[in-house]
């Protein structure tokens, strides 16, 4: 990559020079045979190529996607730590008798991988939304509700376990902040899968 830029360099803008090169045997075509700039392979779904003895230089990009990687790694270590702070004896199943507390136990699992799929496609889930060609107004509308589709449901349960239920207030308060908007979520990733791609060009 150093060679590439530096025998670009004089040639065009520094600001078009690009930070990382991605090698392929084809371009991707349609069904036309024609060239497809839209189905080209991102690199934002890779781990960062520089650093390390004999790599090049960390870019931006890769410093940035690895942060983003390592948030993601964070997330369920994170969580654990925070779920007895934020929602202490949530998840005490020791008065739950068997086999209803392993099958709790895996659902409170469950959605700990959701929370950290979620987290992981809000932060590097991006170029694969844009890549489906959608206007980029609704790519971000579908890429944040598929990230709360997945998010939510860490702290919903959590905060449906303890509360009273006959605190009517709360319990509308939980149905509209997290049913109501899931349902909205999921109606914007209904339009963002039924409609077409724009025209490439």
């Amino acid at each position: 990559m150093g060679a590439v830029r530096a025998q670009l360099a004089g040639v065009v803008p520094e600001q078009e020079i690009p930070e990382r090169v991605m090698l392929l045997a084809a371009l991707p075509r349609n069904r036309a045979g024609k060239p497809e700039r839209r189905l080209l392979p991102r690199l934002a779904w890779g781990l960062p190529s520089g650093g390390g003895k004999g790599g090049a230089p960390m870019t931006r990009a890769d410093w940035s996607l690895a942060l983003r990687w390592l948030a993601t790694a964070l997330v369920l270590p994170v969580a654990l730590g925070l779920g007895g702070v934020l929602w202490p004896g949530s998840t005490d199943l020791s008065a739950v008798p068997q086999p209803w507390a392993t099958l709790f136990t895996g659902l409170y699992l469950a959605e700990l991988a959701a929370l950290v799929v979620g987290v992981g496609f809000l932060l590097l889930g991006r170029p694969a939304m844009v890549r489906q060609g959608r206007s980029p107004g609704l790519t971000t509308a579908a890429h944040l509700a598929i990230g709360w589709l997945l998010v939510s449901w860490w702290p919903q349960d959590n905060l449906y376990r303890l509360a009273a239920k006959d605190d009517w207030p709360q319990q509308a308060t939980l149905v509209y902040v997290f049913n109501v908007t899931l349902m909205i979520a999921a109606a914007v990733v209904a339009v963002f899968a039924t409609r077409p791609p724009r025209p490439a060009g």
